[in-house]
């Protein structure tokens, strides 16, 4: 006998944040989600709510522990929390200065290390579900920077790189069981990073086929909203666009 399936979602900001629960609630999945300040609106639509601040990566124990106990184990768990600050684009690495060096640590924590102790905990709750229960996915909200350099991301682009190297991984040293794992990145048709148009709907329903696949798919899963999963292969942003720069300098996902 499978278990319910349960959606763990890591990181319930704006857009994200409440349009993918809403698209696996409506696939009758049960909704836990973690942010760092209660959300009404999460609880008027009985999703159990934990707080939590992914700058500290040991936090993360407890989420579990909290949402086994009191909605059970989740069957698919995502994680999208995000931190960043723009670094300067002529001087990247000033952003490693002693006096500024503690935001950088902050960045590759919440992008990096706390989602790898997430990895590590959804592989032991997988373990625990009954044989048969499908899903068993992890999902990373990623982005274009795991392989592509923008001139005024460097922190946040480093700890991009950390998760997906972790989610490649996992797909790997676990497919023998079954689970899968997903770095999700939404692009244009062109390729290019959607940034702050990144649609919540689009993602709810990507992640929802990824989570209900049996099989692995492309663990670097690029998507677009008009064409759903699309290979873009090693494409190097700065190298196909640098003359749009301007575009994409003033920040976003």
């Amino acid at each position: 006998m499978s278990a319910p399936p349960v959606l763990l979602f890591l990181g319930a900001g704006k857009k994200l944040g409440t349009q993918v629960p809403a698209v696996f609630a409506e696939a009758g999945y049960k909704i836990a989600v973690v942010a760092r300040t209660r959300k009404e609106e999460f609880e008027s639509r009985g999703y159990y709510h934990v707080q939590a601040d992914f700058n500290n990566p040991e936090s993360i124990p407890e989420v579990f522990a909290k949402v086994r106990e009191n909605v059970g184990i989740p069957t698919v768990v995502v994680y999208n929390a995000v931190q960043y600050e723009l670094d300067n684009p002529e001087d990247p690495f000033a952003s490693l200065a002693p006096e500024k060096v503690s935001r950088f640590l902050s960045t590759v924590a919440v992008n990096g290390t706390t989602p790898m102790i997430a990895i590590q905990h959804a592989i032991e709750f997988f373990r625990s579900l009954p044989p048969g229960t499908p899903g068993k996915t992890f999902i990373f909200t990623g982005n274009i920077l795991n392989h592509s350099q923008f001139k005024n991301r460097l922190c946040f682009g480093v700890g991009k790189t950390v998760a997906a190297y972790g989610v490649r991984y996992a797909s790997v040293a676990y497919a023998k069981d079954g689970f899968k794992f997903y770095y999700a990145d939404e692009r244009t048709e062109e390729g290019l990073p959607v940034m702050r148009d990144i649609d919540g709907t689009t993602a709810g329903k990507e992640y929802l086929k990824i989570s209900e696949t049996p099989e692995q798919l492309p663990w670097l899963y690029t998507y677009t909203k008009e064409s759903g999963y699309k290979d873009f292969g090693e494409k190097d942003y700065l190298k196909t666009v640098d003359s749009n720069e301007p575009q994409f300098i003033k920040g976003g996902r």
